[in-house]
């Protein structure tokens, strides 16, 4: 038995040896995802709030918001939502309690774990440590993969299972039965986000094309694998032709208008411009956005270094021949496929949207890496050059790490970023909770947009009590505080612009962290 001990710890330390730089890799991506996610970002989106309240609905009653029971496609704000990070955070909060940390945690989780496919991808691409390493530490810090793992959003987890479903593909080559995990990560990757509906079956198509010959080795399993993605798939095909889930496209679209197709020039013309909007430096590198939802507005969807290594990596595919560049080419496609579903929106750049070329960017910058590794390996004194170069690519990814954490911070503890998460709303609603009692009526403003799905939520209300009438006590609407100062036996909560300063009876102001005010609340 002691022996038996002793072995499996020399088989743990050996594991850990020879994996540190990966572990290493995998902690900071963990540390940048969950410290301090419950406050940072400041706040709780109404989207995020929408997506914990129907899992709760889900835990409780087994109904969304609007009473369908265990659907696919959750309606939401005159929109609709796919259903896995729903599913998801039911779980997480069932689990942890209605709070930020537990409605965001999913999807932190979901960063770390595409960290991890991005290194099997790396090794079955590149069948180099080096490479495989370099692609996972890129995906571990990039500031648009950070930036989806810390809000509530269902795209980070989307782009999880497509690397999931990635990576067991391309080792399918050689073990066929991973046709199968394959095939259902992909289809859950679609029943996650909307984008992946597009993105997914054009990445399959790429990847057969790529690996064909391949492919031809595991007949039996890719029969398999297609049969039960074929099966999985056929309620959401149904949803999506007949059901709610093609509205999103509908809604969203740059080349649909009025349900039918624009005219082909004018597609072309649009697809032009958008895939330019999200190529240029301002996005790419600057960070711009409508939104800090989608950017801290200080750093791009891309670091410097990984801008650099990827243009080294393009002008090496330039350079070589076609049968060196087989394996790097469809990684190039792969980008694209993940950016088309940006490109054909009309709310451009969209850093969430665009969130599918990850990890495929990250790979193709190891790629770039890997060239100047090979190019210093020809040198005198190589081993030296290697050592340097080494170290000044980890005291870079440090450098930028640190320097993009602490203006994350500092992004998300002022107004302007605050604001776009709807700080405020979590307060004023459990103040109002604590006095609905004393009142006839509590008056709560929409001037911000959507408070009931806060009160719902923080009021723990299931779908059933919701339509069944529980807030009945409330209501929601913008303030007329001309007309609505003139009533007795309520608590009236309203904004700067709603409710003057002198005002009487003010009973509390909810502030932003830099000191303006957010709600006003009036006992009457």
């Amino acid at each position: 038995m002691i022996g038996m001990k002793n072995s499996m710890f020399n088989v743990f330390t050996t594991a850990i040896r020879e994996h540190k730089i990966f572990i290493c890799i995998l902690f900071t991506a963990l540390l940048l995802r969950v410290v301090s996610l419950g406050s940072l970002p400041m706040g709780l989106s109404w989207d995020e709030a929408a997506t914990a309240y129907n899992g709760y609905g889900i835990v409780t009653v087994h109904r969304d918001e609007w009473l369908a029971r265990m659907p696919i496609t959750f309606k939401s704000f005159g929109d609709y939502k796919a259903a896995v990070a729903i599913y998801l955070d039911a779980i997480s909060t069932k689990v942890l309690g209605i709070n930020t940390f537990a409605i965001r945690l999913p999807m932190a989780l979901a960063g770390v774990f595409t960290v991890f496919m991005t290194y099997w991808i790396g090794l079955e691409v590149f069948q180099k440590k080096s490479g495989a390493l370099m692609a996972a530490a890129l995906v571990a810090v990039s500031p648009l993969n950070i930036q989806f793992s810390r809000i509530a959003f269902e795209s980070g987890i989307g782009v999880a299972l497509v690397s999931a479903g990635v990576a067991c593909f391309l080792t399918a080559r050689k073990k066929g039965w991973y046709f199968l995990p394959s095939a259902v990560s992909f289809v859950l990757a679609m029943y996650t986000y909307h984008s992946t509906k597009i993105s997914v079956p054009l990445l399959v198509v790429l990847l057969s094309v790529a690996y064909w010959k391949s492919l031809m080795y595991q007949k039996k399993w890719v029969v398999i694998g297609a049969l039960v993605g074929l099966l999985l798939i056929l309620p959401l095909v149904r949803e999506t032709l007949f059901g709610n889930a093609g509205e999103r496209f509908y809604m969203t679209s740059a080349i649909v208008d009025h349900n039918n197709l624009l005219p082909f020039p004018k597609v072309l013309s649009t697809l032009a411009t958008n895939t330019g909007a999200h190529l240029s430096i301002k996005f790419l590198l600057l960070g711009e956005s409508t939104t800090f939802r989608h950017s801290t507005k200080k750093f791009g969807i891309l670091s410097y270094l990984e801008f650099v290594l990827v243009l080294i990596a393009c002008i090496s595919v330039f350079r070589k021949t076609k049968n060196e560049n087989r394996q790097i080419i469809w990684v190039i496609i792969a980008i694209f496929i993940g950016l088309l579903p940006a490109v054909i929106s009309n709310d451009v750049p969209h850093g969430n949207r665009a969130h599918g070329i990850i990890p495929w960017v990250q790979i193709l910058g190891a790629y770039g890496f890997l060239q100047c590794e090979g190019w210093l390996l020809a040198q005198k004194q190589s081993k030296k050059l290697l050592k340097i170069f080494s170290f000044g690519i980890v005291g870079i990814l440090t450098g930028q790490t640190l320097l993009y954490s602490y203006w994350y911070a500092q992004t998300y503890s002022t107004t302007p970023a605050v604001k776009d998460f709807q700080y405020g709303y979590q307060e004023a609603v459990q103040y109002a909770r604590q006095k609905e009692s004393e009142v006839d009526k509590v008056l709560f403003t929409s001037a911000y947009g959507q408070p009931y799905i806060y009160i719902l939520l923080f009021k723990r209300l299931t779908p059933i009590q919701f339509h069944q009438g529980a807030l009945a006590n409330y209501e929601i609407r913008d303030l007329n505080w001309q007309n609505d100062r003139n009533r007795t036996n309520i608590l009236i909560v309203g904004t700067p612009k709603e409710i003057p300063a002198d005002a009487p009876n003010i009973v509390k102001e909810i502030r932003y962290p830099g000191g303006e005010v957010a709600f006003r609340i009036v006992e009457q």
